[in-house]
């Protein structure tokens, strides 16, 4: 794990600034989203599990590039779908056979029984039923990825994205015990989303916007860490 360089001090200023930064935009409903916006983001939290995010967007842009976001697509016929989007991913992203089949069945999954996310989405009773439903419905969506999904959409504010950025801060800030770099029962990872959640409010921000905001500050200081050697 990359040593921070930079006071905790420093750290906590940079968040509370991003968190207002954050403040002035205004987020969408998730209820005013296409059925493709949906299913893009979800391809984007699929494809994010353990690859950097500027893989994981080159690799969207690629299957946008490919017209394999659109809902038409994806029911054209699911084998092609898969076979089309592993040329899409091959072309740069790592894990691209594993992927390619995740995606395929988690468009079969949602667009031969269900019919649609948003569907999937309505049926849940408040985020971590949707978290819940995302993780079990959805090849390749751990809670952490579910999470990120509902977050980018708009679909809930107490929400954490527990990723090795996240994890690193919970560290720094003294909620966890020992650094950890990943979460692998949904038990503790709710119980860590909880300590999260409790530390944005004392923060004075709504746990998505100061996830989103760790994961910035976080994202940056280690890699300019890492620059310093």
């Amino acid at each position: 794990m990359t040593t921070i360089r930079f006071p905790l001090s420093a750290i906590k200023r940079a968040i509370h600034d991003v968190c207002s930064a954050l403040d002035e935009r205004t987020p969408v409903s998730w209820r005013k989203h296409s059925e493709d916006d949906l299913w893009r983001e979800l391809v984007f939290c699929i494809l994010g599990s353990r690859v950097k995010f500027e893989a994981v967007h080159a690799a969207v842009e690629r299957m946008d590039g490919m017209c394999l976001l659109s809902h038409p697509r994806q029911n054209a016929g699911f084998d092609q779908y898969e076979e089309d989007t592993l040329i899409a991913l091959s072309g740069g992203y790592p894990f691209y056979r594993g992927r390619a089949n995740q995606i395929r069945r988690a468009a079969e999954r949602l667009y031969s029984s269900r019919g649609s996310i948003l569907e999937l989405l309505d049926s849940a009773s408040d985020a971590r039923s949707a978290r819940r439903l995302l993780a079990s419905e959805v090849a390749g969506l751990g809670p952490k990825q579910a999470s990120l999904f509902l977050r980018n959409i708009g679909y809930a504010k107490r929400i954490a994205v527990l990723d090795v950025h996240v994890l690193t801060y919970l560290s720094l800030v003294g909620l966890t015990d020992t650094p950890i770099k990943s979460v692998t029962t949904l038990g503790k990872y709710q119980a860590l989303e909880e300590s999260f959640i409790d530390h944005a409010y004392s923060f004075g921000c709504s746990p998505d916007r100061f996830d989103l905001a760790v994961w910035v500050v976080m994202k940056v200081a280690k890699e300019e860490s890492k620059a310093w050697g």
